[in-house]
This record gives structure tokens, sequence and C-alpha cells, in this order.
């Protein structure tokens, strides 16, 4: 049970104005693309790393998709090369023109488990003998990951409210799992949203549950807020009397207590 009065704190967090969130988000990038769909499935697998780098990456990689030309070895985001990149949307354009939307392959093998639907998405994308770039961009809930990355390709297209983009009609936003960033996780654990100390499936299934409490309709609404609340530095590491004393999260916060 969430503690009296902070679902409507949470509520209220959520449904706040502050027009720096998407200046520092790639989805601010995905919103301004042509094809959205294949924007927003780049923009959340490379949501690894640097704000300012991954939002780098990600206009690097648009500009290609709009030319239509590969990416290559000139490309490198971290640890993932444009060859990759290249591999990933070959693989989404072979399933697009399958099913018509990457929403359609989601649909085909989705039999009511978030989870399953997402180990056979990211499966399907993946294709026979994917390489380390694939296996790392497209985890599996069945492997124990947490899947934040694509867990916020299904926020982006599947809601329709505030920032997202509610490109897919046909998945309930009600089945929605909490992408766990690292920000994410920690205010999750300081608010006593999950007792879970390292991200996991299992972890982001427990914040969900919480969080449901104060929607169960659109559990992930919160996402977005808590996410930006310690990418803007609004909530740091550690407690500092500065950040905390005026965030609205205070009186339910075990790290300021």
């Amino acid at each position: 049970m969430l503690p009296e009065g902070l679902a409507d704190r949470l509520r209220a967090l959520a449904d706040r104005p502050d027009g720096r969130r998407l200046d520092r988000d790639p989805l601010g990038l995905v919103r301004q693309a042509r094809d959205k769909e294949t924007a927003a499935l780049l923009g959340a697998l490379l949501a690894f790393g640097n704000a300012r780098a991954i939002r780098r990456s990600l206009a690097i990689a648009l500009e290609a998709v709009d030319a239509g030309r590969p990416l290559g070895r000139r490309f490198r985001h971290r640890w993932i090369s444009g060859t990759d990149i290249d591999r990933l949307l070959d693989r989404a354009g072979e399933a697009r023109a399958r099913h018509g939307s990457l929403e359609g392959l989601f649909l085909e093998g989705d039999d009511g488990d978030l989870g399953h639907a997402l180990d056979r998405f990211a499966g399907g994308l993946r294709g026979p003998r994917p390489g380390k770039g694939l296996r790392f961009l497209l985890p599996r809930p069945g492997d124990g990951s947490a899947c934040k990355r694509p867990l916020l390709f299904l926020r982006w297209v599947v809601r329709s409210g505030g920032e997202d983009l509610g490109l897919w009609k046909r998945v309930d936003p009600a089945r929605l799992v909490v992408p766990l960033d690292t920000h994410v996780h920690r205010i999750a654990y300081w608010l006593g949203l999950t007792s879970r100390k390292t991200p996991s499936w299992r972890t982001a299934i427990e914040v969900t549950a919480a969080l449901r409490e104060a929607d169960p309709a659109d559990p992930a609404r919160f996402d977005f807020a808590l996410a930006h609340m310690g990418i803007l530095g609004d909530c740091p590491r550690s407690p500092l009397p500065s950040k905390c004393r005026p965030c609205p999260l205070r009186p339910w916060c075990r790290a300021w207590a």
C-alpha cells in the first residue's frame, strides 16, 4: 500500500508541466521525426549513457534514416556501432513489411503477459544468431533484465497522455511496466516502492504494482517526471538540503529521513 498522501503527490508531479524535460530527453527529437515509430525505436534503444550524448547519437541516426543511407562504421554510440543499428533497422523494416507496423509484430507474440510479449518482440527484431550489439539493444525479461529501454519504447508508442506519442492503439496502457533507469529505480527505492536494491524484471514489476495504486489505468504515466527529477539534478544521488527541502516527495523519502 502506498503511504497516505503519496498517490496524490505523484499524480500532481506527473501532471505538472516542466519545459526543461523534453529539451533533455531523446523523446524531444522523436516527436520531430517524420517516421515516429522508427525514431521511437532508435531513441529508446540508444537511451543509455549521458543524456546529451544520447541526443547527439540519435540525431545522427535519424539524419541517416531520413537520407536513406546506412550508418556503417562512421557511427558509434559507446560500444554500439553503426553496423548494429543498420541491422536493427533492417530487421525492423522486414517486420513492418510483414506485419504492417512494429505493433503488428508485438501483437503476434502477445499472449496477454507483457513479459512474454516483450520476449517475443525482442526475438523478432533480433533475428537468428544475433550479434552482441543486437542482444544488448534488445534485452529480454526472460533473461531477468529490467528491460528499461524496450519498456521505454512501449511507453512512448502506447501512451497518448503527456509527452508520449500514442502511436499504437491496440495495446492497453494499463499493462505497461515502468522502465527502470538509474534515476527511477533510486527514487522508487527511496520512496519505498521497492525493497530491491538492484534493477531487474522483478524490480520493475514491483515498482509498477506500487504505482498502479496511484493510477490503475496508466501506471507508466509517472515515469517521465520521476526520471527527470534525476536527469535535471532535482533529485541528487545523495541528500542535499538545497535540493531536498523543496522536493514535493520529501515527506515520504527514506534518504531524507
